[in-house]
């Protein structure tokens, strides 16, 4: 791994800017142009990792890519989101149903909360949100399969320590197992991948018995 003349680590900067990129929908010359790079040296950057990338030019790009440079160096983790301060003026908003069925539509990363022989447990799995159902998949094996038939909790939220603003979003319903052969050939077609890997062909859906959300902003 080598360093950029930031001084940060470049081994897997190239691979987060094209993972944005791509994830933006965005070609490499209108990145190129958004963050005022020669399209050419862009092509160079995300086909050779161990290129060097000056700090202002890391700083352009993270804006272009509506991020941050520290996310696109991979400060970010294995640090828990959130020690920041908290915002100027900070609003404290409670979301409509709507609004937090909104947040659950991209899906994305939650955690399943439940109680296990040791007290609650929070397990963050991959999940879908289909047809007012939460939808994950996981192992034989998992504790959570020992609560098909009872009550859980569903949390996600997103943190932006940036601007110190924020939201989460709560379900708690029955978790179920599918077993409906068409179910599981429609689920099969969202691709949820469990980062986890592994044998995890249990598709669980929890259905929303309530939804709670709130969500933190800076007023203006």
């Amino acid at each position: 791994m080598s360093e950029g003349a930031s001084g940060t680590p470049t081994g897997d900067l190239a691979r987060r800017v094209v993972h944005r990129r791509e994830e933006l929908g965005l070609t490499r010359e209108e990145l190129a142009r958004r963050a005022r790079m020669d399209p050419g040296y862009l092509e160079y950057f995300e086909q050779s990792p161990a290129a060097l990338m000056s700090g202002d030019v890391l700083f352009r790009l993270a804006k272009a890519l509506g991020t941050s440079p520290i996310s696109l160096t991979g400060g970010e983790i294995g640090r828990p989101p959130g020690p920041g301060r908290a915002g100027p003026n900070p609003v404290l908003e409670t979301l409509t149903l709507e609004q937090c069925e909104e947040h659950l539509l991209p899906g994305g990363v939650g955690r399943v909360i439940f109680s296990a022989e040791r007290g609650p447990v929070a397990l963050p799995v991959n999940f879908r949100f289909v047809e007012d159902y939460v939808v994950f998949r996981t192992a034989q094996t998992a504790a959570v399969t020992g609560w098909f038939g009872a009550i859980v909790g569903f949390e996600v939220d997103r943190i932006d320590e940036a601007t110190s603003e924020g939201w989460s979003v709560l379900v708690t319903g029955k978790a179920e197992r599918v077993v409906d052969p068409s179910a599981l050939e429609e689920l099969a077609l969202l691709h949820i991948e469990p980062w986890a890997g592994g044998d995890r062909d249990v598709f669980v859906r929890v259905g929303i018995g309530e939804i709670t959300g709130r969500a933190i902003y800076q007023e203006s």
